[in-house]
């Protein structure tokens, strides 16, 4: 049996995300992390680089967002009474490749990133509204944000409002396609994310649960999170831990922090090197 803790939340919203509540602060969600009983935490707020065109939501929530994130969370470590981290959730459907940079990976502990965002303003579109054309788009986001260095989770895999009922998109992606994507994952260090936002859909968890099953078949590691935007929603973070339990996923195969820590540690090194970006947090332990 791990030592480590397995019950902790990586993607976390705060009040610093448009979607979050004003009573998100980040002392708010901290206290009710303590309360659920986490034992570590991490802060994932919607930021991108620069503005999309055409998107509201990510005007505004750029890298002096993750660092005012990062200093309020400063301001309550040493009162949280569990491992605190500060990451942000990357947005590869509106930003594509461009959806991380070297300023932001320098300073984040984690990277979480959605590729199912389509009910947002400017994302793309199936070339058909039909199961099988928004199975095609689905498949291509994912299989690309998941070639994108430095992504630490995969968020919410396949749900997006706009793309409901889920089940007949997932029945067009054929088993050998779903396979490829968990490759990729775990070659690239990817942990797949149960969501206890989606989750609540009993839809979802059906339309999900061949996914699931065969990523831990093939080793797929994973992480719960109940996805809060409130302090109230981490009450969702018991659904997640069930649904996973449910599955057959066992202690191992959840990431803990210091994995999480580590793993971005090795992904931050890369990427920065690769981009020629000076690496502030070489010398972190």
């Amino acid at each position: 049996m791990t030592t480590e803790p397995i019950y902790a939340d990586f993607h976390v919203h705060t009040c610093f995300s448009p979607c979050g509540s004003r009573e998100a602060t980040v002392r708010a969600m901290v206290e009710r992390a303590r309360a659920k009983g986490l034992q570590a935490v991490g802060l994932a707020d919607h930021i991108t680089p620069q503005p999309i065109p055409g998107c509201g939501f990510y005007d505004g929530q750029q890298l002096e967002t993750l660092l005012e994130v990062r200093a309020a969370a400063e301001a309550v470590r040493g009162t949280a009474g569990l491992e605190l981290l500060v990451g942000l959730e990357a947005d590869y459907t509106l930003a594509g490749e461009h959806c991380l940079s070297p300023e932001i990976v320098d300073v984040a502990d984690h990277v979480v990133c959605a590729a199912s965002h389509f009910h947002l303003p400017a994302a793309p579109e199936p070339e058909e509204p039909t199961p099988k054309g928004r199975a095609e788009l689905m498949v291509r986001m994912a299989r690309d944000m998941l070639n994108i260095p430095a992504v630490t989770i995969w968020a919410h895999p396949f749900d997006c409002s706009s793309m409901r009922p889920l089940g007949p998109i997932m029945a067009e992606i054929p088993e050998e396609t779903l396979a490829e994507l968990i490759t990729l994952a775990n070659a690239h260090e990817v942990a797949i994310e149960f969501n206890g936002g989606p989750g609540q859909l009993a839809e979802y968890r059906e339309a999900m649960a061949p996914f699931f099953r065969l990523a831990l078949e093939m080793g797929a590691r994973f992480t719960v999170t109940a996805d809060a935007h409130h302090p109230n929603d981490f009450e969702r973070l018991d659904l997640a831990l069930a649904w996973a339990r449910q599955l057959g996923v066992p202690d191992k195969a959840f990431l803990t922090v210091t994995e999480v820590r580590e793993r971005q540690q090795r992904k931050r090194a890369a990427y920065l090197q690769a981009k020629g970006f000076n690496n502030t947090q070489e010398n972190e332990p």
